[in-house]
């Protein structure tokens, strides 16, 4: 899972008043609807309307699904409703109707790849203040982490055999954990590619650490400026594999992370973003 900045790219201004009044139609339609029944047709009816945001929520992301992190070129991308829209399954499996009212409501979408999306349906756990009917989320405690909320993305790790696991030690943490645990189940996030292509970009970082590591043993036993330039230029390889815009890169991060390197903690707090990311 990756951290969304959902205003790195704005929406054209024409577009967005057109579609914020299609959808402030569309909603009074829901809340005019007769019964569900009702509510679902207007909703199946006009599933075109979250269609129109995914190339917006592409660009947003540097086209990787906000999920997994991966770059999808050869599958659809999905436009999730972070909170289902018709219909809900609980944490104990149990259903209510879904967030009829935010069917249209573009802070409800996500770019999902097909397997995340496929996976969780309509999943969505809440712990505390639900929200049983038309009215604001924002103090429902959901299990779900949010690509939108920067501390839920630190939630999830990556170890060498390319595995998604929870960061937040059960015994310490165990709130955190278990949504760790939940969003890594419903989100497919062990899905078996997914895992095996995290875990040849682990190798590929992992030799590049090597490498790096090698080059200051030698310059710390001869000082010279070819040297030092060589490190640079690797390191400069690490920035390009740790930025936003690179397949995966939340894999690398935690490749660098577990070198335990000074100089690869002191890379992972730059902001690597703007120098290889401007032109994507």
């Amino acid at each position: 899972m990756i951290p969304i900045n959902i205003n790195r790219v704005q929406l054209d201004l024409t577009k967005q008043t057109k579609w914020s009044l299609k959808a402030q139609v569309l909603l009074l339609q829901l809340e005019n609807a007769a019964d569900k029944e009702a509510r679902d047709k207007v909703i199946d009816d006009n599933s075109k309307y979250w269609k129109l945001f995914k190339n917006h929520l592409k660009k947003v992301s540097f086209n990787k699904c906000w999920y997994s992190d991966s770059i999808n070129p050869a599958s659809h991308y999905h436009v999730d409703h972070f909170r289902p829209k018709k219909k809900v399954i609980n944490y104990d499996k149990s259903e209510r109707d879904g967030y009829w009212w935010l069917a249209f409501e573009v802070s409800n979408f996500r770019l999902s790849g097909s397997v995340p999306n496929s996976k969780k349906g309509n999943y969505f756990a809440v712990k505390l203040n639900m929200v049983l009917n038309q009215g604001p989320c924002r103090d429902e405690l959901i299990y779900f982490l949010d690509p939108l909320v920067p501390s839920d993305t630190q939630l999830i790790n990556f170890q060498e055999d390319g595995s998604a696991i929870e960061s937040a030690p059960i015994e310490d943490e165990p709130w955190h954990h278990k949504r760790a645990e939940y969003t890594i189940e419903y989100f497919d996030l062990n899905y078996e590619d997914l895992v095996e292509a995290r875990m040849t970009e682990w190798a590929i970082t992992t030799k590049l650490i090597k490498k790096i590591n090698e080059k200051i043993l030698e310059f710390n036993q001869e000082i010279t400026v070819s040297l030092q330039t060589e490190i640079d230029g690797l390191k400069d390889q690490c920035r390009e594999r740790i930025a936003s815009c690179t397949n995966l890169a939340s894999t690398n991060r935690a490749c660098l992370r577990a070198s335990g390197k000074r100089w690869a903690f002191e890379l992972l707090e730059e902001n690597v973003d703007e120098k290889n990311c401007e032109d994507r």
